[in-house]
């Protein structure tokens, strides 16, 4: 039987172990069987995303607490903003990974460098937007809705300016699969950009 919050406890082990995400914040949530899977605030200050069971929030469709703590994630509103507006959409991870937070801090859009990476387009970056703001839930809706025909087949990733990324999956799999490769091509394209002009002969 699938367990949502056991899911949850694996990739956030996986995240903090992978430099996927820092001590500064990051959050995971699931959609599954008309519940909302919400990991805890202060996942990365306080818990180095070691987290329990008990910590996560539970919500139904109402977005209502029916177990766990009652004080959300800060970044919650941007999770639950894509639920609403997006069926399709079954796991939402905040991070903050160390290579794609070089376009996050330049508010620069990331290009697609490596074979599969292209499926998911151009990372765009949204306007400027304070964190755990409603304004900054809008911008991410207004750019999942805009590639909607992409979000039907794959995950989309969205920058957050000086903040760092969203990625919006189908379920939580794909989601984390999706940050991953987002991040390595951020390493690609930055890293590769040092390399020596090639020998014309």
């Amino acid at each position: 039987m699938y367990d949502p919050k056991g899911h949850i406890i694996e990739i956030a082990t996986l995240i903090y172990g992978r430099f996927l995400s820092d001590s500064a914040g990051g959050n995971i949530s699931l959609r599954h069987d008309g519940r909302i899977y919400v990991s805890p605030r202060y996942m990365g200050s306080r818990y180095r995303y070691s987290i329990r069971p008990e910590q996560i929030s539970v919500l139904d469709e109402e977005q209502r607490v029916l177990e766990g703590p009652n004080v959300l994630s800060r970044e919650v509103r941007m999770h639950l903003a894509s639920y609403a507006h997006f069926p399709e959409v079954g796991s939402v991870i905040h991070a903050h990974p160390r290579w794609l937070m070089v376009y996050a801090a330049a508010g620069r859009t990331m290009k697609p460098v490596l074979e599969y990476t292209t499926k998911f387009g151009d990372v765009e970056c949204i306007p400027e937007s304070p964190a755990h703001s409603q304004d900054l839930a809008d911008h991410v809706v207004a750019v999942a809705a805009r590639r909607r025909a992409q979000l039907a087949k794959v995950a989309l990733g969205v920058l957050l300016p000086r903040h760092g990324i969203a990625v919006l999956g189908h379920d939580l799999d794909d989601a984390y699969d999706t940050l991953e490769r987002l991040e390595s091509n951020a390493r690609c394209a930055l890293l590769s950009r040092l390399l020596p002009p090639e020998d014309p002969a």
